[in-house]
């Protein structure tokens, strides 16, 4: 069971996306992270000068929105930069997947209840996100629009300095897994699907936890391991139907009663109004990116 900690006080961002005020998250972003004022300011720096150099990509004109890659590669600005580009090249390549929708276009995806950024953190600061496959009634939801909307919930959540410092907690349930749903598992989605969390989105991704999983799910699993590092390999976690060894992991007193939580029932329509808050963000988000055609090799080098 990981160590239960009092979940610290929001910490303030500064315009250039630094943190202040709060020691515990100034604590964990320099331990987890290596930021401190000094690297904070000399990658930021160097990143900055990169992009200036690449004329083919327009980035928001704000520091925050570099900040969240610097954190997602530890301060290394070279990395941060990488994986910028292949962000945006995600985003040119497969705009089906990877287009970040905006909230008023999502509304029939979260209407199936299927998805759902749980309002509190973990014990350790985490953002927890649920996806209930059996929801996904693919008469009313196309794999696309799916992959679509996970952007959209993603891209919400990496706005948060505390986010980016602990990390995303995911946890899936696989109950009512059917034939319909086997599309999700093929080697060309799974692939993207691990692309995204290895390598192109600037979040941690710090736990993947399978509920209600069926006894052939070891086939899927087949299907993902040829593309999965180690550390995430590591950090997928199997509870079959035994929902309380869930409890280990994440705090009942944060998950719905779907999964013997305290939190109330299973509800996404919250979350989903705040975001429909920030409709004129996610729109000036869709105005950046690559100018023109890149080749894939303009992302090697890492």
């Amino acid at each position: 069971m990981e160590k239960s900690t009092v979940i610290p006080p929001i910490c303030k961002a500064n315009p250039d996306g630094s943190i202040s005020g709060d020691q515990e998250w100034l604590r964990r972003a320099e331990e987890e992270l290596g930021e401190t004022p000094e690297v904070f300011q000399r990658e930021l720096d160097a990143l900055r000068s990169m992009l200036q150099n690449d004329t083919n990509i327009r980035v928001p004109d704000h520091d925050k929105f570099l900040v969240r890659f610097l954190r997602a590669r530890k301060f290394d600005s070279k990395k941060a930069f990488h994986m910028l580009r292949r962000y945006y090249l995600m985003k040119i390549k497969c705009p089906e997947l990877f287009g970040c929708p905006l909230p008023s276009q999502s509304e029939t995806m979260f209407q199936l209840q299927a998805q759902n950024m749980l309002s509190q953190r973990d014990q350790l600061g985490r953002r927890v996100y649920i996806i209930r496959v059996d929801n996904f009634d693919s008469s009313k939801a196309a794999i696309e629009e799916v992959f679509r909307t996970n952007t959209l919930a993603l891209e919400n959540a990496v706005r948060e300095p505390e986010t980016q410092i602990a990390g995303l907690v995911v946890i899936l349930d696989m109950a009512g897994l059917s034939l319909q749903h086997a599309k999700f598992f093929t080697p060309y989605y799974a692939k993207k699907m691990v692309e995204l969390v290895q390598e192109t989105f600037p979040l941690r991704f710090k736990g993947f936890h399978i509920v209600n999983e069926p006894f052939y799910f070891d086939a899927v699993v087949a299907v993902l391991k040829p593309f999965l590092k180690e550390k995430i390999r590591k950090r997928i976690i199997l509870h079959g139907s035994d929902i309380s060894s869930l409890h280990a992991f994440v705090p009942i007193d944060i998950l719905p009663t779907e999964y013997g939580g305290t939190a109330g029932s299973f509800d996404n329509r919250p979350w989903y109004m705040e975001m429909l808050a920030e409709e004129n963000y996610f729109k000036e988000l869709q105005t950046f990116g690559y100018i023109m055609e890149v080749e894939d090799d303009q992302t090697d080098g890492e």
